[in-house]
């Protein structure tokens, strides 16, 4: 029998966390699943760690490969997948036990070619759940609007809240962006599947759990040429949507989307506490783009933008790129001791405050 949903787990190295993960995908209470682990070349034991729940289960298949990087994982889970909808799960997560469930009988009810639910952010101390404020819902895409859709990021940020139908997935050939030539290969595909979707759903329920500040992670490992990444990802999307009927539609979603990613390498240098230098010349390197300066223009007045990053925008725009540069700057500063004295408050005198990663 085909299987309701196939989840596809990326592995690289993650012993520690993999049980956990695979335990809880293996506790669903959706049983009509397969579980398609692709190992990428990991050179510790989570191999072996995988291959084990295995035994256990039947639902997981183990796939070994060299290493090609998450988004060629992925991919290999994709071919192998067979079920009706496509989810994802990262190994060093965990899922609660009646996410697919919730997920997959939401979608059949309302005929959604993909649905979300909320998460949980996990941190060593704490936990904040409801991240998206996402409740229960059914939309059209068309009359919701695209642009608004995407610009809101309740139901496209990332990709393991949700189940995805197969058969657009398949029908357009949608695969993962190698890592190598863009960073944040989730959103990219959550683009390129949007194109072709109709009808969205959601749940209410932080029903998966984000740990955070692994690491070595994939999202605290150092990028090389993240500015460079980042305006590839904007060029791709300008590529596959360049047949886009509504051109007003598909400007709005691109001028937004360059803004946020040259904002997101901004902040990804000010989090390894770059120099100031650093974030003025990628300022500098963004500014070659023929998009740079429409976009901070337009973000500048866009008033769902918070206030700091209109602020930074509007001096993006005018070309005043070192005060740009030193404002955000500044804001990264006092957001840290924000964030220190935020979480000195949290403990009591008698325990030590945890250590600040960034």
């Amino acid at each position: 029998m085909k299987p309701s949903v196939s989840i596809v787990v990326p592995v690289f190295n993650v012993e520690e966390y993999l049980r956990k993960c695979l335990d809880s995908l293996t506790a669903q209470t959706l049983r009509e699943i397969e579980i398609i682990v692709v190992d990428d070349g990991s050179t510790d034991d989570s191999f072996r760690v995988a291959s084990e729940c295995a035994e256990r289960d039947d639902r997981i298949r183990v796939i070994r490969q060299e290493n090609r990087g998450v988004s060629g994982a992925r991919n290999a889970g994709l071919d192998a997948a067979s079920g009706e909808y496509i989810g994802f799960a990262d190994p060093d997560d965990w899922a609660e036990p009646g996410m697919f469930e919730a997920l997959y009988k939401k979608a059949k009810k309302d005929g959604a070619d993909f649905c979300a639910c909320d998460y949980r952010l996990v941190y060593e101390d704490r936990s904040v759940s409801n991240v998206l404020e996402l409740r229960e819902s059914s939309m059209s895409i068309a009359e919701y609007g695209l642009d608004r859709m995407w610009n809101e990021k309740k139901f496209a940020a990332v990709i393991w809240n949700k189940v995805f139908r197969r058969a657009i997935i398949e029908e357009h050939g949608l695969r993962f962006e190698s890592t190598r030539n863009v960073f944040s290969e989730d959103v990219l595909f959550n683009l390129f599947f949007l194109r072709h979707a109709d009808k969205a759903s959601s749940v209410e329920g932080s029903y998966y759990n984000y740990f955070q500040q692994r690491p070595g992670s994939l999202m605290n490992s150092i990028k090389p040429d993240h500015l460079k990444r980042e305006l590839f990802l904007v060029d791709r999307f300008a590529e596959y949507y360049a047949t886009y009927p509504d051109a007003d539609i598909r400007d709005r979603m691109m001028l937004r989307l360059f803004f946020e990613r040259v904002q997101n390498s901004c902040m990804y240098n000010l989090e390894r506490r770059g120099r100031v230098g650093n974030t003025w010349k990628e300022l500098g390197e963004a500014r070659r783009h023929e998009l740079f300066g429409r976009s901070m223009r337009t973000a500048a007045s866009e008033k769902e933008i918070w206030l700091p990053m209109r602020i930074f925008a509007r001096l993006s725009g005018q070309g005043l790129l070192l005060p740009a540069a030193c404002y955000m700057h500044a804001f990264g500063a006092a957001s840290r001791v924000k964030k220190s004295l935020k979480a000195k408050k949290t403990f009591k005198p008698s325990e030590t405050p945890p250590v600040q990663t960034t």
